[in-house]
C-alpha cells in the first residue's frame, strides 16, 4: 500500500474480489518452445505471478490458469471508481534453455469490468509482430459496503479483439446453409418440370410435345400479322 493511501478517507475505501481466468493464447505461427505469462496486479492482496510453461498446438497455446485475490481501490474525488491495472506479459522459453523471448503484452484496467458480472473476451496483445490474441475470463466483484457513490469508468473497446475465426465459421456454415438451400430448391424445381406425375412413360414426351406446338402456333401467327401488315401496305 502506498503511503498517500493512508490519509485517505474510509468513505472512499472499497474492497472488490478479483477472479480471472488466463484461458489461451492463439494465431501464434511458431511452431516449438513453451510459453508462459507473468502477470502483476496494482491494489491487490496477491500482486503478481506466473503462468505454467505450455507447449503449442495448432498455433495456439492452452493455460487455464486461475487467479483469485482481493482488491483495496479508492473512489476518486470526482467518485469515479479507482484503477485496478492487470499487466500480462507473454514469453516463449526455447530448447529447455532459459534464453526467453517477448511475445506481447496487455494492460487492463479491471474496475472497467467491476459489477458486470463474469466476462469472457479476447483481446490483442501490444507490442506483438503476430498479431496474437488472448482469452481472459474477468469478474470483479464489490464485497465490501460503499460509503460513497461512485462511477464505473468507461470500458476501453479499442483492446477488445473481434473473434475473426469464428466469425469465419459463421459465415462459411450460413454460406453452406444457403447453398443447400439452393440446391434443394433447384431440385424441387426440376423434378416438378420433368417427374412423371401420371405415371405415363410418354407423359414427359408429351409435355415437350405440347409445348413444341405451342410455340409453333404462336410463330404461325406472327407469320400471319406479318402477312396482313404487309398486304395493308
Amino acid at each position: 500500500m502506498s503511503f498517500s493511501r493512508l490519509f485517505i478517507s474510509k468513505n472512499r475505501k472499497i474492497d472488490f474480489e478479483l477472479t480471472i481466468l488466463i484461458q489461451d493464447l492463439t494465431n501464434v505461427p511458431l511452431v516449438s518452445g513453451l510459453y508462459y505469462v507473468k502477470w502483476k496486479l496494482k491494489n491487490a492482496v496477491h500482486s503478481s505471478g506466473s503462468t505454467v510453461r505450455a507447449p503449442i498446438r495448432d498455433h495456439c497455446i492452452f493455460w487455464g490458469h486461475p487467479i483469485s485475490t482481493m482488491a483495496h481501490l479508492v473512489i476518486s474525488k470526482q467518485h469515479i471508481l479507482g484503477p485496478c491495472e492487470l499487466k500480462l506479459e507473454v514469453y516463449q522459453e526455447l530448447g529447455g534453455s532459459k534464453d526467453t523471448v517477448p511475445i506481447g503484452n496487455l494492460t487492463i484496467n479491471l474496475s472497467e469490468y467491476a459489477g458486470s458480472g463474469l466476462i469472457t473476451r479476447r483481446y490483442l496483445l501490444d507490442n506483438c509482430k503476430f498479431n496474437s490474441t488472448i482469452k481472459l475470463s474477468i469478474k470483479v466483484d464489490q464485497i465490501s459496503t460503499a460509503l460513497t457513490e461512485y462511477e464505473i469508468p468507461p470500458l476501453k473497446k479499442q483492446q477488445i479483439f473481434t473473434d475473426i475465426p469464428s466469425m469465419i465459421t459463421e459465415r462459411q456454415q450460413q454460406d453452406r446453409s444457403l447453398l443447400s438451400d439452393e440446391r434443394s430448391l433447384h431440385s424441387s424445381t426440376s423434378y416438378g418440370n420433368f417427374t412423371n406425375t401420371n405415371n405415363n412413360p410418354n407423359s414427359n414426351f408429351v409435355l415437350n410435345e405440347n409445348n413444341s406446338n405451342s410455340l409453333l402456333n404462336i410463330k404461325k401467327s406472327q407469320s400471319a400479322v406479318s402477312l396482313v401488315r404487309r398486304e395493308k401496305k
